[in-house]
């Protein structure tokens, strides 16, 4: 599997955008649809934006979520 590598820029925004980037981009490759892409990527958007995670956090902790949510052993996906 191939890694993306992203630059977070200063900018408490562009960095939110980044990090809603990132989970998209990998929730495409883990293959759900386009509106768990759109709110996965919210989501990450909006801990960062709120200042509750920073965006590599946010990243980490959204993806970790799909992956297990996309399993179809123990997941969180109802």
């Amino acid at each position: 599997m191939s890694a993306v590598v992203l630059q977070f820029p200063i900018d408490n925004s562009a960095r939110a955008n980044g990090a809603g980037l990132a989970v998209a981009i990998a929730a495409k490759r883990m293959g759900y649809a386009a509106h768990h892409i759109a709110r996965a990527a919210a989501l990450a958007r909006r801990e960062v934006i709120d200042g509750r995670k920073s965006a590599g956090r946010a990243v980490s902790d959204m993806t970790r979520t799909l992956a297990r949510a996309a399993r179809s052993n123990g997941g969180d996906a109802a």
